[in-house]
């Protein structure tokens, strides 16, 4: 259904991902590439497979998070295979008011910007090339502002990072005691940090062993978790 030539096979498909590993490590021979973005963002299930099976530097994949037409859709997590599942959640450089609703929903949700810029946004003009580099890279200025502006305790990762968040996020669980005095929170799976959203309805947080809370809005906080166990005082 789209406009490009597909491949025969599965040995044509393992050729293909050979040749992007090794034209990688040409032009960026300093740098370990472990995140892969499916064309398009179409990936078949033996395409999914074959990364798994035959390609272990590829540690992520990052695709769509919203549905769409072909797309390979994801969700923040781990398979089972142990490829980290890593959707984008925006792309591009024209803002318009559905990216802005994706973008602050997904602040809500698990606090996470993702965005991403394809090589030929600059050159596609469907996708704003019309617009000219200086509106384009105004654009993404002026969101890069109201994003520090809204969320300034967003940090700052690359893929790979992210990708690495995404698994301690994803292999920890925790056990909670909630007394008059404190709350208590105790970590299994814990590695060596882990973030959380927390919301207090009693009582305002005090003194954080284990771990340091930052206020977001109302009675909503993110923790960041250094230790095992967390203890989060609570004062009247």
């Amino acid at each position: 259904m789209l406009p490009y030539d597909t491949w025969k096979n599965q040995s044509a498909m393992k050729k293909a991902v050979k040749e992007l590993v090794r034209f990688g490590d040409k032009i960026f021979p300093s740098t370990s590439m472990s995140v892969y973005v499916p064309p398009s963002n179409v990936l078949s299930a033996e395409g999914r497979r074959m990364l798994a099976e035959d390609f272990p530097q590829i540690r992520t994949i990052a695709s769509n998070y919203f549905t769409g037409e072909f797309a390979y859709v994801q969700e923040f997590e781990v398979a089972e295979d142990g490829i980290v599942e890593q959707p984008r959640i925006i792309s591009g450089a024209i803002i318009d008011s559905y990216m802005k609703m994706a973008a602050l929903s997904e602040l809500n949700m698990h606090f996470v910007n993702s965005h991403f810029i394809h090589p030929d946004d600059l050159l596609d003009e469907d996708r704003g090339a019309a617009l000219g580099w200086e509106k384009l890279k105004g654009n993404l200025s002026d969101y890069m502002d109201w994003l520090d502006d809204s969320a300034p305790s967003l940090r700052q990762l690359t893929g790979s990072e992210l990708s690495g968040a995404i698994q301690r996020y994803g292999a920890v669980t925790f056990t909670k005691t909630v007394t008059d005095q404190e709350i208590r929170l105790e970590l299994d799976n814990f590695y060596d940090e882990v973030y959380f959203m927390v919301r207090i309805n009693e009582g305002t947080p005090g003194d954080v062993s284990g771990g340091k809370l930052t206020h977001l809005t109302g009675n909503l906080y993110l923790l960041k978790a250094k230790e095992p166990t967390v203890t989060i005082e609570k004062t009247e």
